[in-house]
């Protein structure tokens, strides 16, 4: 197939999504009063453990449903919620020292966060959105282990730490039906694939 064939078929296909686009209808977009957002996270940002996963669950509810924008189909929430997530040593670092404490290979970390974040969101299709956010997230973080310590050390139990850090992301929202769809979300501190519920 020739690279104009290619082109004219490729037009004729986006035709319909682009005779549907939303993004210049302020306001074109379903009225929700709360999104909920159950997912699947990767923790990606430890510096010595490996990846963590587990589970987690976001509200958001939008207080600008017009705007900041308003010639186009955008609006503004608020997002809070709760992520677990489980992660082991990286082989990379057989030995850790974690707030004066040693711990070995033997090392896991749970980490529960609660992220509180202003959600912006870009109405493109009727079953397409994408979105950017950015806050901050409270963690506390939990160590087990280090029961394979080398070189002499001394290994203690169990320890843990409460924080903060920043959180910022982009994603897109994809659904379904009306009220139901699928959620990618990329950002910092983790990865999260979920389902969205706007009621």
């Amino acid at each position: 197939m020739r690279f104009t064939q290619f082109c004219v078929v490729l037009g004729v296909l986006a035709a319909p999504a682009l005779a549907s686009a939303q993004i210049k209808e302020p306001g074109a977009h379903k009225r929700y009063s709360v999104e909920l957002e159950p997912h699947l996270l990767v923790q990606w940002n430890e510096s010595c453990a490996s990846d963590g996963f587990g589970p987690g669950f976001r509200a958001t509810i939008p207080f600008l449903d017009n705007g900041p924008i308003p010639k186009i189909n955008n609006n503004m929430g608020i997002g809070f919620g709760l992520d677990w997530a489980h992660s082991g040593i990286n082989s990379r670092c057989p030995a850790y020292y974690r707030n004066g404490v040693y711990y070995g290979d033997g090392y896991t970390a749970d980490i529960w966060q609660v992220p509180v974040v202003v959600q912006w969101n870009f109405f493109l299709l009727p079953k397409v959105s994408v979105f950017g956010e950015a806050g901050i997230v409270f963690q506390h973080r939990r160590y087990d282990g280090a029961f394979n310590c080398a070189n002499g050390n001394v290994c203690y139990g169990p320890g843990s730490e409460n924080g903060w850090d920043a959180s910022f992301a982009a994603g897109g929202r994809f659904l379904i039906s009306d009220s139901v769809g699928f959620l990618l979300r990329i950002g910092y501190p983790y990865l999260s694939a979920g389902v969205s519920i706007l009621l």
